[in-house]
C-alpha cells in the first residue's frame, strides 16, 4: 500500500494553486496563527504523528510525506527522521520544497529513497499560478542534492502556465543538463485552493496530446507520468483504496490525496477513518467492499467525483 501523508499544511510559500490550501507562514505572526490552527486539532501533535507513523511502518507501507512543506518545522523534521530508523530508505519519499535547504536536511534526505520538488517554469517565464522565486528555489536545491548524492525528482503540474512545448522542453533540458533522474508529469486537480483555478482545467484530449509530445523528448532524465494521466490512456486503473490512500494533516484517512476541498476537508464518501484512534486494517476492510472502491475503475475517482458536481453546480 502507497501512503501519501500530507504531514501539515504549513508552507513558506503561498501558491494559487496549492491542493492542501497550504497556510503560508514565514513570519512571527504567520507561525503564531499557525499555532493556533493546530491547538485546534486541525493539525496531529508530534505524539499522535509517531503514533500514526508506527501503524504505517508496522503494516511495512510505502510513505510519501508531502504538505506542505513537511520538513518546514522541526516536530515533522523528527517524524521523518523516525521514519529512516523503521523503514527501508527505498519506501520513503519526501516532497518538499526548495526553502532553507540546510546542511541538517541534506543529511536526513541521503537516508530516504527520493526526494521530489515541484518545477513547473525555469526563471524568468510568467506564471501567477506559483509566487515570485518559487521555481528559482526548487532549481537551487535539486542541484544541492543531487551535489551530495541524494536522488532526485522533478515534478511538473500540467496547466495552461506550463503545457506549452517551449516551457516544457526548456525545463527537460534544464532537468538533463543538472542531473536530475526523474521527471514526474501531474494532472492538474482543480482542488483546495486550485478551486478558484477550475475553469483552467485542460481538456482529457490536451493532456493526451501534450503527453505524446512529452514521450518525444529523449535525453538524461527519465520521464513518466502520474496515475491519473496514465488512467487516461487506459494503461492503468484508479489505485485509490485497493493500492493507495491518503492521510490528511489532521491524521484524516481518505480513500484518494487529492479528493479536498478548499478547506483541507475530504469529499463526502472519500473519508475513510481518521488515526491514530481507528483501527486502520478495519478502516481499509471497511472501504474495499463499498461500492465505489471494491473494484478498479478506468477513471480517476477524483475527477469523476468534481466533474458529476460541477455539473450539479456543486461547489
Amino acid at each position: 500500500m502507497d501512503v501519501i501523508w500530507n504531514l501539515t499544511r504549513a508552507c513558506p510559500w503561498d501558491c494559487a494553486i496549492c491542493c492542501v490550501s497550504g497556510f503560508h507562514v514565514c513570519n512571527t505572526t504567520e507561525n503564531l496563527v499557525y499555532s493556533e490552527v493546530k491547538e485546534k486539532g486541525e493539525e496531529l501533535t508530534l505524539a499522535e504523528k509517531l503514533a500514526v507513523l508506527k501503524i504505517l511502518t508496522d503494516r511495512n507501507f510505502e510513505i510519501d510525506f508531502s504538505g506542505g512543506d513537511p520538513l518546514y518545522y522541526d516536530e515533522d523534521f523528527r517524524v521523518v527522521e523516525q521514519a529512516t530508523r523503521w523503514l527501508p530508505s527505498r519506501k520513503i519519499g519526501v516532497s518538499i520544497t526548495g526553502s532553507k535547504i540546510t546542511d541538517a536536511k541534506l543529511e536526513l534526505l541521503k537516508k530516504v529513497g527520493v526526494v521530489e520538488f515541484t518545477l513547473d517554469n525555469l526563471p524568468g517565464t510568467e506564471n501567477p499560478w506559483r509566487p515570485r522565486g518559487y521555481n528559482r528555489a526548487s532549481m537551487v536545491a535539486m542541484k544541492k542534492c543531487v551535489a551530495a548524492g541524494i536522488k532526485v525528482r522533478a515534478a511538473t503540474v500540467l496547466y495552461p502556465a506550463t503545457m506549452t512545448k517551449k516551457n516544457l522542453k526548456s525545463v527537460y533540458r534544464w532537468l538533463c543538463e543538472n542531473g536530475i533522474p526523474e521527471w514526474e508529469l501531474l494532472r492538474f486537480y482543480p482542488v483546495g485552493r486550485g478551486i478558484k483555478l477550475t475553469e483552467f482545467t485542460p481538456s482529457n484530449s490536451e493532456y493526451l496530446k501534450i503527453m505524446k509530445f512529452l514521450r518525444g523528448l529523449h535525453g538524461f532524465t527519465r520521464i513518466f507520468f502520474q496515475h491519473s494521466l496514465k488512467i487516461l490512456e487506459g494503461t492503468i486503473k484508479c489505485p485509490a483504496v485497493v493500492e493507495s490512500i491518503g492521510i490528511l494533516p489532521n491524521g484524516i484517512v481518505i480513500a484518494c490525496a487529492w479528493a479536498i476541498d478548499d478547506n483541507c476537508r475530504p469529499y463526502p464518501s472519500f473519508r475513510l477513518g481518521k488515526l491514530p484512534v481507528d483501527d486502520l486494517d478495519e478502516v481499509l476492510e471497511k472501504a474495499i467492499k463499498i461500492s465505489e472502491f471494491c473494484t478498479k475503475t478506468n477513471f480517476c475517482r477524483t475527477i469523476a467525483y468534481i466533474q458529476k458536481g460541477n455539473k450539479r453546480g456543486v461547489k
